[in-house]
């Protein structure tokens, strides 16, 4: 680039006070979920939600944080003193822009592509939340308080069964921006789900789901977002295998799921399941105190009905993955968000990749359900932070976890948000 080049670049950069966004994206090709796209114009509320967006999770291109916008027609943009770099959208072409600290202007494709991957464009359906085992609706609190402050959001409030009506309420936590009734994602409860066996916690989500739709007239069906367990609950009203407690019949599938986002979910159990309140598992020198109960810092009872289901080759799990008796819905797009990063044992001294409780393989949906048309996974790295906990098991050395850590994970937040749409 001569100098001439640059001194126009600094010029437009200083008329116009334009530009935007060098989005890193090296995901996974996306499969062909159903289209619900509308060719409206963006909103400046799409727009500051795709600004947010960048300098939440590429602050190092975009710092310090910044809100509101600026604009020079056509151009809406917003300035980063601490990298020296502008981001913008045209309203000329609808095209995001970028200028960079040396003065290098892009184009760097346009502004629909980039409110998909941020999870800014239109939100045809309600975001239900389910939490895992041993949780509330607090483990989706970080990223429930992205989604209202920098998403744009509007939090409906967190839906619970009353298992007295065989119904669903919505109400909101305190001090939170909540209507209690319509919006754009709810953080479910279970009224226990370690006492709840998996099809009794998919019959509370099929009330849940009823009173997120009855809140939100004119919308069909919901997103559904899952961590761990919750995945398995959501599979059982899917299945067709959903019940109300103590009752025998189930609860049929009313065809009101448009996608299902599972992350960390132990499709076929987890090994630790079995551990929990083994005295032996069968290794030299272990003992019962080394075990779920001990790597997750969660209070787990390890003779719950919970921690039965999960055992791999349980009854509930053996029910749940044959799919020729009970096939997952074709017409519901699948994607698993897989946590990597941590050996996992899957048998008495046998490690596979994983997040320490769930292995890859058993992360993916794809292992069991092979021949679905809309499926895809995605494996994100996940780092030890202190939401992890590590033991010592005898024999083997020491094993971390950082099943705890997905739900507040930036690369997991990043995947949930382009699947948002």
């Amino acid at each position: 680039m001569n100098n001439q080049q640059r001194i126009g670049y600094s010029s437009l950069a200083k008329i116009l006070r334009l530009i935007i966004l060098v989005v890193i994206c090296n995901t996974t090709a996306a499969i062909n979920f159903p289209a619900h796209a509308a060719d409206a114009e963006p909103t400046l509320n799409n727009i500051e939600c795709l600004f947010n967006w960048a300098q939440t999770f590429y602050p190092n291109l975009f710092s310090p944080p910044v809100s509101g916008t600026q604009s020079s027609s056509p151009y809406t943009y917003r300035h980063y003193t601490g990298t020296n770099a502008y981001l913008g959208v045209s309203s000329a072409d609808n095209h995001v822009y970028y200028l960079r600290p040396d003065g290098t202007l892009q184009d760097v494709g346009d502004l629909s592509t980039w409110l998909g991957t941020s999870g800014c464009g239109e939100r045809p359906y309600p975001v239900i939340f389910i939490h895992g085992i041993a949780s509330s609706a607090e483990t989706w609190v970080l990223f429930r308080d992205y989604l209202i402050s920098n998403g744009l959001w509007t939090f409906g409030g967190i839906p619970a069964y009353d298992p007295a009506t065989g119904t669903a309420s919505i109400t909101c936590p305190s001090a939170v921006e909540c209507t209690g009734d319509a919006g754009d994602f709810y953080t479910l409860n279970f009224t226990d789900n370690q006492g709840l066996s998996l099809d009794a916690q998919g019959g509370e989500l099929a009330a849940v789901i009823k009173a997120v739709l009855d809140a939100n007239p004119g919308k069909t069906k919901v997103l559904l977002v899952s961590h761990s367990m919750g995945a398995l609950a959501a599979r059982e009203y899917l299945q067709g295998l959903a019940r109300e407690s103590n009752a025998a019949a189930t609860i049929p599938y009313r065809k009101d799921v448009a996608k299902l986002i599972t992350v960390g979910a132990p499709h076929q159990g987890s090994f630790w399941a079995e551990a929990c309140n083994d005295t032996s598992i069968g290794i030299p020198d272990i003992t019962g105190s080394v075990s779920i109960c001990d790597l997750v810092s969660t209070d787990i009872d390890p003779n719950s009905v919970a921690i039965e289901d999960l055992k791999p080759n349980s009854s509930a799990l053996n029910i749940l993955n044959n799919l020729t008796a009970h096939p997952l819905p074709p017409d519901v797009a699948y994607v698993s968000i897989i946590a990597t990063g941590q050996s996992t044992l899957v048998g008495l001294i046998d490690f596979k990749d994983g997040d320490g409780i769930v292995s890859d393989t058993d992360q993916d949906l794809k292992t069991v359900a092979k021949t679905l048309p809309q499926q895809k996974s995605v494996r994100i790295a996940v780092p030890f932070r202190e939401c992890g906990n590590k033991i010592d098991v005898p024999t083997i050395g020491e094993i971390g976890e950082t099943h705890t850590c997905e739900t507040t994970d930036i690369g997991v937040g990043g995947e949930i948000l382009k699947n948002l749409q």
